[in-house]
């Protein structure tokens, strides 16, 4: 059974529509088409928001594959090589996050509140959108399949 070994729930301020985890240690890309986008070193999450504001976010390190989740408005998923292992929440949050070893995750991410940030924008007001979009990042090893039960 898979375990999760971190979990860090913080507030990001969504800046021009991207939230970004970023291992700065070797080269990235941030752009995207999709609301997820995976890149060496980066990836990288679109608002469904017109304007600047503040989301939930939760990044989960696991050693293995955890357990889909419902509840969420929308999830995607990708492969990411992380040159040193390391990830910054940008552009506001100072937390710099241990995945494990440079190498290649899985990453799983989910989204919640995109259809009222996106009804709810464009309008001034940082704080008065404060919370109403969410997102949680998953990541675990690459090569672990749900069968091998690692």
């Amino acid at each position: 059974m898979p375990r999760r070994l971190t979990r860090l729930e913080t507030e990001v301020l969504v800046f021009r529509r991207m939230i970004v985890l970023l291992d700065d240690e070797g080269d990235y890309d941030v752009s995207g088409e999709d609301w997820l986008s995976v890149s060496p070193n980066c990836v990288v999450a679109t608002s469904a928001g017109a304007t600047d504001h503040y989301a939930s976010v939760i990044v989960e390190i696991w050693d293995g594959p955890p357990p889909v989740l419902d509840g969420w408005e929308s999830g995607k998923a990708g492969r990411v090589r992380l040159d040193s292992g390391y990830l910054e929440i940008q552009p506001t949050d100072t937390h710099v996050l241990r995945v494990g070893p440079p190498g290649r995750y899985e990453v799983r991410a989910y989204s919640a509140g995109r259809s009222r940030i996106a009804a709810s924008t464009p309008r001034s007001g940082v704080d008065e959108l404060r919370g109403v979009e969410s997102f949680l990042f998953q990541f675990w090893p690459a090569g672990l399949s749900h069968r091998s039960g690692r």
